[in-house]
């Protein structure tokens, strides 16, 4: 099963039954049951509802406080933060806006 993690919950997202996660990876398909984990403790099961791809110049204040709770320019400090030790082209780097519903058990 594949594995989304946090580092941080994020606008307590994981306490809500559908969330939102960005994230620059595409290895996530609409559909795959995936675990979630924060801070290496398993959380729950998820699937992943639907997945959106944009750069980082259209993350607006929707996206950015729906997913973590700050406004647009501190959510893109966030993703370059995260990212700092990769030699990423943030006008070309393509973002995935996955949308995960739990599953209950």
């Amino acid at each position: 099963m594949l594995e989304i993690s946090f580092s941080y919950n994020w606008n307590k997202k994981l306490d809500c039954n559908a969330f939102t996660t960005l994230r620059l990876s595409d290895k996530y398909k609409i559909n795959d049951i995936v675990k979630i984990t924060c801070k290496k403790s398993i959380v729950f099961n998820a699937k992943i509802v639907d997945k959106k791809v944009f750069t980082l110049d259209k993350i607006n204040n929707f996206i950015a406080y729906l997913d973590t709770g700050y406004d647009m320019q501190e959510c893109k400090n966030i993703l370059m933060k995260m990212y700092k030790n990769k030699n990423i082209n943030w006008e070309t780097q393509k973002i995935y806006f996955y949308l995960i519903k739990k599953i209950k058990e």
